[in-house]
């Protein structure tokens, strides 16, 4: 069986959260949920997600912080992040 492609979805939206996640999962890939920049970077370190999909707005780290240190950690810095 072929494996699920990981998602990490980095969003502080629970409603968007929510109907993203069932959209996705509607298909064959992996959704793993962050509600917070500094969550997401947890997740994306522990998990190693084939995508992110990041939110730009949100309360402390903003996405654009958050995809700064994805991008200087040598083992994230190939994922593709949609913003």
């Amino acid at each position: 069986m072929k494996r699920k492609a990981k998602i990490l979805l980095v969003d502080d939206d629970p409603d968007f959260v929510v109907a993203t996640r069932v959209v996705l999962e509607s298909k064959p890939y992996k959704v793993i949920v962050a509600y917070d920049g500094d969550e997401g970077l947890k997740k994306a370190r522990e998990e190693r997600p084939d995508l992110i999909i990041l939110d730009v707005i949100m309360p402390m780290k903003d996405g654009f912080m958050v995809c700064q240190q994805l991008k200087k950690d040598p083992k994230l810095s190939s994922t593709p992040v949609l913003m």
